[in-house]
């Protein structure tokens, strides 16, 4: 029989230990194996709750990896040195910060992998909307993995589903395969609308699945310099309202990433100049953090504690929804369309307190005065995206896109923009995987762009 709305109580409490870190492996009442979860309809169910929160763990690690080697984030007083040697571009060959990203970004693609099978496999058993939107999300999920992964490393496993020595791809292999995930899941939700049930039992409150798929969509499609499609997928990322911000909760005792990390061994906070490097008057600071005059970090760094993420529970945003707007506003400044672009750009620089009736950071800044080149535009834009987009893992591969890689800064120096290339390869995989390629070397001279 399909699954009703009787479910509901069993997948939330799943969420909740999902959440909390329960493995598919061990083999206990608490915790199902894969062929629990992929064989009945509650088990897919419970492994699309699982999904979410692994994805939720693999997205931080990218995030606050991604912080660390670019100027955004430094260790704390109480870090490990290898946190605070990666604030300063190095990242050593089995570094933890180089492994957990690709070992969470695995086990989420591996997850999506199962919800796939788990639900094709159960197709019979689950209404049609909500085997539309767990194929979707499954889709989404694995597709953000794999971008973040290929954000990461210079080759990636694009194809894992079955295998134990997956082959590595370069971007140009990755990315339209990241594309086709994207694409195949908006299809999905065109064709099939997602039920009731799923949009409210299964899918993480407060994330709106379509308009994530198509923030997705335009942010892969600007990897990849399709600057039409780019745009066209921008605007279809609503721009007011609930439906515009899609964030992951934190319901007790579960732990937002960034407030699991303000302390400790692992400790980061942002730096200072992030803030002080802001135009008069720009208020986004306000929106993720609380100014110090003395907070140091491990290796003297000058930081400002969160104060977004100050609480355990505070939702964690899945992207922001002014990155559409600067997607969209390179998109047209790349295809000649100046003014427009402007006051794309326009819109991000003056939203202010109360704007769009979103909780997000609001600038309060006007407008730019007179009519800016392309050059001007495409710098503003990158501007823009350094202090609206904190945390989201995006400001390296700005550095990248950028030529703007300006090597290892030690301390008490100042990074700017991206310190380095690409993180090692993971140590596991190397030790498991014969197909893992060498390190890639990282450049002598700088600034740079990365090989691809």
């Amino acid at each position: 029989m399909r699954i009703m709305t009787r479910r509901a109580v069993l997948s939330t409490a799943l969420a909740s230990l999902a959440l909390g870190g329960c493995s598919l492996d061990l083999q206990n009442p608490n915790a199902p194996t894969e062929t629990q979860v992929t064989t009945s309809p509650d088990g897919v169910i419970a492994l699309a709750t699982g999904l979410q929160g692994r994805f939720a763990t693999s997205y931080g690690n990218f995030a606050y990896m991604a912080g660390l080697v670019t100027d955004e984030f430094a260790a704390t007083s109480a870090a490990l040195i290898s946190i605070s040697d990666a604030e300063q571009g190095a990242v050593a060959p089995g570094t933890g910060i180089a492994d957990a990203v690709f070992n969470s970004v695995y086990r989420t693609v591996r997850s999506a992998d199962d919800l796939l099978a788990g639900a094709n496999a159960q197709a019979s058993q689950l209404e049609p909307g909500t085997r539309s939107g767990l194929i979707a999300l499954a889709q989404a999920l694995k597709a953000e993995a794999i971008g973040e992964a290929l954000q990461s490393y210079q080759r990636v496993p694009i194809r894992t589903f079955g295998e134990t020595t997956p082959v590595y791809v370069p971007r140009a292999e990755a990315l339209p395969y990241v594309r086709a995930l994207l694409d195949s899941a908006a299809q999905q939700l065109t064709t099939t609308p997602p039920s009731t049930f799923f949009t409210t039992s299964i899918l993480t409150p407060g994330v709106n699945l379509n308009a994530m798929i198509q923030l997705f969509r335009a942010r892969y499609a600007r990897l990849a310099n399709d600057q039409a499609n780019a745009v066209a997928y921008a605007n279809l990322v609503p721009r007011t309202g609930p439906a515009a911000f899609s964030a992951f909760q934190f319901p007790a005792p579960t732990v937002n990433f960034y407030s699991n990390v303000t302390g400790g061994t692992n400790g980061i906070a942002v730096r200072r100049q992030w803030r002080t490097s802001m135009a008069a008057g720009d208020q986004r600071f306000v929106w993720f953090v609380t100014p110090s005059a003395t907070l140091t970090g491990r290796v003297g760094a000058a930081l400002d504690p969160w104060s977004r993420y100050a609480s355990p529970q505070a939702p964690l945003p899945v992207y922001f929804p002014d990155e559409a707007l600067l997607i969209k506003a390179e998109g047209l400044a790349q295809q000649g369309q100046l003014a427009a672009a402007q006051a794309a750009v326009d819109s991000v620089r003056t939203d202010c307190t109360g704007g769009r009736g979103l909780d997000d950071p609001k600038a309060c800044l006007g407008a730019l005065a007179g009519s800016l080149t392309q050059a001007q535009l495409l710098e503003e834009i990158y501007t823009q995206r350094r202090y609206e987009l904190l945390g989201t893992g995006l400001r390296w591969e700005d550095a990248r896109r950028r030529t703007a890689v300006r090597g290892p800064v030690n301390a008490p120096g100042v990074p700017i923009d991206g310190q380095r290339c690409w993180l090692p390869y993971a140590i596991g995989d190397r030790n498991a995987n014969p197909n893992v390629p060498a390190d890639p070397a990282e450049p002598a001279t700088f600034p740079t762009g990365c090989q691809l």
